[in-house]
């Protein structure tokens, strides 16, 4: 549709190019996510296993 309007040429790639940048933040968010979800995983299971084993309860 922009392309049919005379002078919107700048207007179209300077989208365009907003867009790839985008598209390059929102990979580079994915990533980030994924890592500090696998450290956060590799940091629970830690503290479990430094975690007493065994019931405790006294009745």
């Amino acid at each position: 549709m922009l392309g049919d309007i005379a002078g919107t040429a700048p207007l179209r790639e300077a989208l365009e190019t907003t867009n790839t940048l985008l598209e390059q933040v929102l990979e580079e968010l994915r990533r980030v996510n994924a890592d500090g979800l696998v450290t956060i995983a590799q940091e629970l299971r830690a503290i479990q296993d430094a975690l007493p084993t065994g019931s405790t309860s006294t009745v």
